[in-house]
């Protein structure tokens, strides 16, 4: 089996609402009405990220799907990991995929490994914990000088090396911290 580690940037589409707004507000702007895809970063399992970035987020999303149809039709078994996937990721892209008239590879969402999902034992309601904090409590190494809250005006400035980079280290993260629920067997937890 093998894994595709997914991530997700987006931008709101109003650049003057969202910087007028205190951080609560600017939260309430990330969702897929108020906002698009910059940037999805995509990674199999032991290999190299790959990362789809630009203004024309129909294009990034047509690739990202390609991407997964590829797989599909090379009868490749794997399986998308995310954290915080099924909440955010997942919605997103399809929502902005309908949005922009981009037909998606059809996904079975409980093949889907939600890493934060599954570190909390499948816990309903709010639960604590960021891809950062979990990394840096394990000892993994993390960027000190981004966190996803910067995403939006980072693009606006045009430091969208520094946002890829951001990108490919999250993804990175991810593939560790699934890789230790599976040496440690959390990775077997089912919700049903």
């Amino acid at each position: 089996m093998d894994y595709f580690y997914l991530d997700i940037e987006t931008v709101p589409n109003d650049k003057e609402l969202y910087l007028s707004l205190p951080e609560e507000g600017r939260k309430k702007l990330l969702n897929p009405i108020d906002s698009h895809i910059v940037a999805i970063g995509v990674k199999k399992s032991g290999g190299e990220s790959q990362i789809l970035f630009s203004a024309d987020e129909k294009a990034i999303l047509t690739g990202f799907w390609s991407i997964l149809s590829i797989a599909k039709q090379s009868n490749i078994l794997f399986r998308l990991v995310g954290f915080n996937v099924k909440d955010f990721d997942l919605p997103f892209l399809v929502t902005r995929s309908f949005l922009c008239g981009v037909k998606i590879q059809p996904f079975i969402l409980k093949d889907v490994v939600d890493v934060r999902e599954q570190l909390s034992a499948f816990k309903y309601g709010p639960t604590r914990g960021k891809l950062k904090e979990y990394a840096s409590l394990i000892g993994t190494p993390i960027l000190e000088d981004m966190d996803g809250s910067q995403v939006a005006e980072r693009y606006w400035k045009g430091e969208h090396d520094k946002i890829q980079e951001y990108l490919k280290k999250d993804l990175e993260l991810t593939e560790v911290l699934h890789q230790r629920m599976i040496d440690l067997r959390i990775s077997e937890i089912a919700r049903w």
